[in-house]
């Protein structure tokens, strides 16, 4: 899944936050910059003031620190802002910040229903994770720079500040945007009890399941934005806006549905919504876009859809940006009804499914400090460049998180191996060469090469670690008969001698035989090439082998979880330092490394949701075979249920006698059921 900005850059921008709902809203007042000669209107709680070279500074919390939004007048328009932020800012970031500046490249952005180019710079300060997002809005009367600096995870109140700051930046002279909203029509909506506005002149249609319709031009037809007050608030809307509603689209437009981007968070209307974008063929062949989101509210989630064509984009996200900033409740939301129950109804044996990974922990042995799932153990070997570690749950061994900086020596060849092993016999069985000869062999210089000699390293290191030769055959991923079942191209930097650069979806089997799956990635080099009596006796080298791994049908639910954690992975400084009195190669190793593992995690991501989605059903399919599970799920809710195998075939027969009548096999019509986590575990 290739995101644009509106996800906010996606995991870049916003790992690990979850928000719902909008932040409180204050009341706004007008800054004027008197320097550059514009106005802004911001929240009442927040301070603004010129800094030089900075530009007008609002403040986000505490006035003078992070986090804060900057606008800056250029006095010059940009030729071309894509080039201005990828290549022109960034080396600016990267000679202020001695090139320790990771870099999300230029992308459109929706804000302050505006469109706006935008990219982000993560960087350390003062010991701090920062991320730097700048948008560029380009205006005849003068582009602007909007500058939003924030702490690495928590972007949420900034991006609310400038969502605001963004809508109501004007020029000195030019109308207001807040003059604009007082000649705005306001909207009831008796039938679900509230009120929002839109611009004058525009028309309004209740339809009953549909909600109300704000239509942007010709009612009846797109551009229009459709309001809907949910009756019953959500379960869980981030799988309902992910899953539900994009299945929901696949269903109804099947081949005509060309594109989806599930947005981590859209901000709209000085709020944070959960969507996502579609693009559908309308019935004429033109190319629709719709873009869905959701506020999550107290008083009633609401779901907004913004449909129109190319053309029509800004005029209509506008129209969307000022029915979400203006909606508000005039009656409390219905209670859900409940039917009406029998004595004689049974019920079921239900039980809710706990997650796999309920919250993660930081961990720091004054080496290194990584985000870790509650209650796992870790284990580590090596130091500097040769560092490694596995991390796994006590609970299920295969759920695991693991990186190897470098492995070696991997034999080219049997050949190779079998010529070892006569010089070190003809030398008395215990010489120089008895390494080389017990070396395991990797066959070919790729990610599959290297997964296929991993029982041969157990071997080898299981022979050598008590003498103090290699790493303790503990820390390796059990995995034996691998299978690639996807591979992508990694975007990792690779070095010119390294035969393949990819990032694989693999099946594989524990050392017990137990059926697992993971998503891994290698970095296998070939350096040089020496003749040793006829065969090329030189080994390979494998740099950056790192991922995830669980028992086959978990990764669905763990891979975001578990790639934050491998992402998070960094060396302390103090342990850095202790570097230099290795050697400077050690030391810029050990700086560069820190670097590729959130480019690792992005690369990983970016991976998973390029995956076949039919490999996730095939492995889920498996698993609940495996445990003895029948998959059902709820035609009135969507909710899935896994139950024991037997418990089914008596419902059917008795349905009418349950207090939940409502409950289907999944079948080969209904596999997206698969795709989604257990909600209950039933019992016979």
């Amino acid at each position: 899944m290739k995101r644009i900005l509106c996800l906010l850059l996606t995991a870049a921008v916003l790992s690990g936050v979850v928000f719902c709902g909008a932040l409180a809203e204050a009341p706004l007042v007008t800054a004027h910059c008197d320097e550059q000669n514009f106005s802004l209107s911001i929240p009442a709680d927040k301070t603004a003031y010129w800094e030089e070279d900075v530009g007008m500074r609002v403040s986000v919390g505490t006035p003078g620190y992070v986090p804060y939004i900057a606008v800056y007048r250029r006095p010059e328009n940009l030729k071309n802002p894509v080039n201005y932020l990828n290549n022109v800012y960034r080396e600016y970031m990267e000679n202020r910040y001695d090139n320790n500046v990771g870099t999300n490249p230029c992308t459109q952005y929706d804000i302050g229903g505006k469109t706006l180019y935008a990219a982000n710079y993560h960087y350390v300060a003062n010991g701090n994770q920062l991320v730097l997002t700048l948008m560029v809005e380009t205006r005849e009367d003068g582009d602007v720079e909007y500058h939003a600096k924030y702490q690495e995870g928590k972007a949420e109140e900034a991006l609310a500040v400038l969502d605001t700051v963004v809508r109501y930046y004007q020029p000195d002279g030019a109308e207001t945007a807040a003059e604009e909203a007082e000649g705005l029509a306001e909207v009831v909506c008796a039938e679900q009890g509230y009120t929002t506005r839109m611009p004058q002149g525009l028309s309004t249609t209740w339809q009953e399941g549909n909600g109300l319709r704000i239509w942007g031009g010709e009612p009846g037809y797109v551009p229009n934005v459709q309001i809907w007050r949910r009756e019953t608030k959500l379960s869980d809307p981030e799988k309902y806006v992910r899953e539900d509603y994009t299945n929901y689209m696949k269903e109804t437009y099947g081949d005509r549905l060309v594109g989806v981007s599930l947005h981590e968070y859209y901000v709209t209307g000085g709020k944070q919504l959960l969507g996502a974008t579609y693009i559908y063929k309308g019935s004429s062949g033109a190319s629709i876009n719709q873009v869905h989101v959701v506020e999550v509210r107290d008083d009633g989630d609401v779901e907004y859809n913004a449909r129109f064509l190319n053309d029509e984009r800004e005029a209509t996200l506008n129209l969307l940006d000022v029915a979400v900033r203006y909606y508000a409740p005039t009656k409390a939301a219905a209670a859900p009804s409940q039917p009406a129950q029998k004595a004689a109804e049974k019920q079921l044996n239900a039980v809710p499914a706990q997650p796999i990974v309920a919250k993660t922990i930081q961990y720091n042995d004054g080496r290194f400090s990584m985000q870790l799932p509650e209650g796992w153990q870790i284990m580590t070997q090596s130091e500097y460049t040769s560092f490694c570690f596995k991390a796994w749950d006590p609970g299920n061994p295969n759920r695991t998180v693991f990186l190897f900086m470098k492995l070696e020596p991997f034999l080219k060849s049997w050949a190779a191996k079998a010529t070892y092993q006569q010089v070190n016999d003809s030398l008395g069985g215990n010489s120089m060469y008895k390494l080389s000869a017990d070396a395991p062999v990797m066959e070919s210089c790729t990610l599959q090469g290297l997964l296929d000699s991993l029982p041969q390293v157990y071997d080898f290191c299981s022979e050598y670690f008590t003498s103090g030769l290699t790493i303790n055959p503990g820390v390796l991923p059990q995995m034996q008969n691998v299978q690639i079942v996807e591979k992508t191209r990694s975007s990792l930097p690779a070095p010119d001698t390294c035969g393949e650069n990819v990032i694989g979806r693999i099946t594989f089997e524990d050392y017990l035989g137990q059926k697992c799956e993971g998503l891994v990635t290698a970095q296998p080099v070939n350096t040089m090439s020496y003749d040793f009596f006829g065969v090329d006796g030189w080994p390979y080298t494998v740099y950056l082998f790192m991922g995830v791994t669980s028992p086959m049908g978990e990764m669905t639910e763990l891979e975001s979880t578990l790639t934050q954690c491998l992402g998070s992975f960094d060396f302390t400084p103090s342990y850095v330092n202790q570097a230099v009195n290795i050697s400077t190669a050690e030391t810029q190793a050990l700086l560069a490394q820190g670097r590729t593992m959130q480019a690792a995690h992005d690369a990983m991501v970016d991976a998973w949701y390029a995956r076949e989605k039919s490999h996730d059903i095939a492995f889920q399919k498996w698993s609940d075979s495996f445990m003895g599970y029948d998959r059902l799920y709820d035609s009135a809710t969507g909710e899935v249920y896994l139950a024991d195998v037997g418990f089914y075939d008596s419902y059917d027969l008795h349905r009418g006698e349950y207090n939940n009548a409502n409950l289907q096999l999944v079948d080969s019509g209904t596999e997206q059921y698969y795709l989604q986590g257990a909600d209950y575990y039933i019992t016979k």
